[in-house]
């Protein structure tokens, strides 16, 4: 029974995240239900984790009743959408268009590839059924906060060491990680309210959803993009065979992969609004993008990542230069006096010299060149923490360069690919954060935000684009078709 109510809980969300979702889209284009699985489960916990803030801060204990109330509602709502919206559709692709047409080898190797892909999702789910909380910071930081939660039924506000030490009433706690954001333990929190006790499974089992979300939104998106069922496919399976990303599904309990999947989704909806103007893809990338900082603290930063990509979507010939020159005025004009510094209210200091960056929450880092490149290079091109995907990111470096002179939408893509780059270049070689790189830890967990944007970047260069079909259009595709 409890293992039921457990699935029920993460089921309904799911479900009317889903529908939702695939309430945007008329015809049955292929992709479309991958898609709305993949971003419908992502956006249902998401809005399942406002639903239990709020259940706290009307004072109510936490509980299954009202959050799961609210859920079968917009369910309904969504299934009633659904049925509405696709009801008289005739256009679109269908989703098994030319399906039989396929030679028998690819659908073949279609069949096979799956059922490999299967099994090592059989293995992954496993592997958190099986093993108790294992990650060092899912049992000092992420996880902490819900087993308190999950004990006292009411969200126990967690304070800095000064406040807790200085409180009497003992109803306050802290951990060191006590500014984190809410929403990675709050995801975890909800199956255990469903199980009625604290269960270390069954907070993981989120974690093996958020892989199935990223593979179907993914596989979704590259269909949808133009490639066929198999191309698409293997793609999701490169994807999904990272030993980095299986690593955080198996040992579930930091949020890099939920960070990677908010984060990954938001942009990959975003390149498919810059190529044709997409409404609702647009939608969807403006929802999850800024959910980002609702995941944990560099979310605000990947964020702003997002900026040069739409200031070069508004801006173009001169008014782009003259801000470009703009930038590089002020720039030199901040390096001359020795920087800036002030204080935000309510959050603390922003310190931003030629020798120390300050932000309140991401903390303090000393800049300055440090170019020790062979722990990157071993990284990503001798370890096995990637597979051989950065060979193919620079056979795709290499092969887009016709695209990007030839296309705007592909220069603009180009421009979000290079600020995450360069925003992790500066990391990892202007900051003390070099260390994270020498010691072989943090790297690849900060690495992990980006890859699944970058690679499918590859899809796009490797992909020609199919023409949308029944698509929410705004006038962006047409500003950056030329």
């Amino acid at each position: 029974m409890a293992w039921g109510l457990v699935g029920l809980a993460l089921g309904l969300p799911w479900l009317m995240g889903a529908l939702w979702v695939r309430g945007g889209w008329r015809g049955a284009a292929a992709g479309v239900w991958p898609l709305a699985l993949g971003y419908g489960y992502v956006l249902g916990l998401l809005v399942l984790t406002l639903l239990l803030r709020a259940q706290a801060a009307m004072g109510f204990p936490l509980n299954l009743i009202g959050p799961m109330l609210m859920l079968a509602l917009a369910a309904l709502a969504g299934g009633w959408w659904v049925w509405r919206r696709t009801r008289y559709a005739g256009g679109g692709e269908p989703a098994a268009s030319g399906w039989r047409e396929q030679p028998v080898w690819q659908r073949v190797l279609f069949a096979l590839l799956l059922a490999w892909l299967g099994w090592r999702l059989a293995g992954l789910a496993q592997e958190i059924w099986w093993r108790p909380l294992y990650p060092w910071d899912a049992w000092t930081t992420w996880t902490v906060r819900p087993r308190v939660w999950s004990e006292l039924r009411t969200l126990a506000p967690f304070v800095d060491p000064q406040s807790w030490l200085a409180d009497t009433t003992g109803s306050v706690y802290t951990i060191e990680a006590w500014t984190y954001p809410y929403a990675v333990p709050l995801l975890a929190l909800w199956p255990t309210l469903a199980f009625g006790a604290w269960n270390e499974t069954a907070a993981n089992l989120p974690w093996f959803g958020a892989a199935l979300a990223l593979g179907f939104g993914f596989y979704g998106q590259a269909r949808l993009w133009g490639a066929s069922a198999l191309t698409a496919l293997v793609f999701a399976w490169l994807l999904l065979s990272l030993p980095v990303l299986d690593t955080h599904v198996a040992l579930a309990g930091y949020a890099d992969l939920w960070m990677a999947v908010v984060f990954s989704l938001a942009a990959i909806a975003f390149f498919q609004w810059l190529r044709d103007g997409d409404r609702r893809q647009g939608l969807l990338a403006l929802l999850l993008a800024l959910a980002c900082p609702l995941v944990k603290l560099e979310g605000t930063v990947w964020l702003v990542m997002f900026v040069p990509a739409l200031l070069m979507v508004r801006l173009r010939g001169r008014p782009l230069w003259t801000l470009a020159g703009l930038g590089v005025v002020l720039g030199l004009v901040w390096w001359s006096v020795g920087g800036v510094a002030f204080s935000l209210p309510g959050l603390g200091e922003f310190r931003l010299t030629p020798q120390l960056f300050q932000a309140p929450y991401l903390g303090q880092f000393r800049l300055g060149y440090r170019g020790t490149w062979e722990p990157v290079l071993k990284n990503f091109f001798a370890l096995a923490n990637w597979h051989l995907l950065w060979y193919l990111a620079l056979a795709a470096a290499v092969t887009a360069v016709p695209g990007i002179r030839a296309e705007r939408w592909r220069r603009v893509m180009a421009v979000f690919v290079a600020s995450c780059l360069l925003l992790l270049f500066v990391l990892f070689f202007l900051t003390d954060a070099q260390r994270w790189a020498e010691q072989y830890t943090s790297i690849n967990r900060v690495f992990l935000h980006f890859v699944p944007v970058l690679l499918f970047w590859i899809v796009t260069v490797f992909v020609s684009p199919a023409p949308a079909v029944d698509r929410g259009r705004s006038t962006a595709g047409e500003h950056l078709s030329v």
